[in-house]
């Protein structure tokens, strides 16, 4: 199971993810597509914090993108970034509705 918190605040986003959809011993291919689609869409969410950063728009707080976690910490006053952060979050929530045996999400605003 892979775990995605998001708090979102006015100043940007603090994105949690933790776990695995897939593992060696699942064998499941389906498993194996929505663990990849996960770590697609946290690889571009950290890039577009990144582009951002290079503008001078954002101040990271961190990014980590480990195997089985990935931590996308950010302030910002660009209103763009966290439109496409939105945007992009949205896929982790078409994925708990499709595949809630492998992803959970959770949303708090501050």
């Amino acid at each position: 199971m892979t775990r995605v918190r998001i708090d979102k605040s006015g100043l940007g986003r603090d994105i949690y993810i933790t776990g695995h959809c897939a593992n060696e011993n699942s064998g499941s291919a389906e498993a194996t597509l929505v663990c990849a689609a996960m770590t697609t869409l946290a690889q571009t969410i950290a890039q577009n914090v990144f582009d951002s950063e290079d503008t001078g728009d954002t101040d990271i707080i961190d990014v980590t993108l480990r195997s089985g976690q990935a931590v996308i910490s950010y302030v910002t006053d660009d209103d763009g970034l966290n439109t496409a952060v939105d945007g992009i979050c949205k896929g982790f929530d078409m994925l708990e509705e499709n595949y809630p045996e492998y992803v959970s999400c959770y949303r708090s605003e501050r």
